[in-house]
């Protein structure tokens, strides 16, 4: 693990998100060598004509989810040969979804594209919600081995999300306070990122929530 920020943000979860087949990476200019650490390939992205990969992006270890709508309307390359453009009208995906190799949550927001992302990403996908959220994606984080989640998550919530992602479900923060964890981490089976301005508490319960912890 490590601490990082990109060009003095410490939102690094807005700029990508990693699985344990690939790195989706918004921004690379003076990225740290560390993120070797993460053990997999970097894939360059850059969604809406902006680098942040991490907002408009989600997936798993199986391929990339983006917007149609943002494919459409914004400049979009990803350097990926397994991409879904989902028909939709929404374009912060990475806001939406939360997803590891075993199962998905997907935010209300994109009920009627759940068949759709379940068949791409290969994994049991159900509907939910993070604190009452609709932007489920922004207030959690998983892994094959946890999950880090905003303090208000419900149980009921907590319950679905154990059920399909298959792993357990702890709460915590980031950014020396903020409940919407996946701003503030890039993390895989391997190993993680966080922001610079995340407290010694904070990634202690990183730690444990994520599986690192021996």
């Amino acid at each position: 693990m490590f601490k990082v920020s990109f060009a003095g943000d410490p939102n690094i979860g807005l700029y990508g998100f990693a699985t344990d087949k690939y790195y989706l990476a918004g921004f690379q200019r003076g990225a740290p060598k560390t993120f070797e650490t993460l053990k997999v390939p970097v894939v360059s992205a850059m969604v809406m004509n902006t680098y942040f990969a991490g907002m408009f992006a989600a997936g798993n270890s199986r391929g990339i989810i983006i917007s149609n709508f943002s494919a459409a309307y914004g400049f979009t390359k990803i350097k990926h040969s397994h991409v879904l453009e989902l028909e939709t009208n929404q374009t912060a995906l990475g806001n939406l979804i939360i997803a590891n190799d075993i199962g998905a949550i997907i935010s209300p927001l994109l009920r009627k594209s759940k068949d759709t992302i379940e068949e791409f990403l290969g994994v049991k996908t159900e509907i939910g919600t993070v604190a009452g959220l609709k932007i489920c994606g922004s207030a959690a984080i998983a892994t094959n081995k946890g999950c880090l989640a905003h303090p208000k998550i419900k149980e009921s919530e907590k319950a679905v999300i154990e059920k399909v992602l298959e792993v357990p479900v702890m709460i915590g923060t980031v950014n020396y306070g903020s409940p919407y964890v996946k701003s503030g981490i890039i993390a895989n089976s391997f190993s993680f990122a966080v922001s610079e301005q995340s407290t010694g508490p904070e990634m202690g319960n990183i730690v444990e929530a994520l599986g690192f912890l021996e």
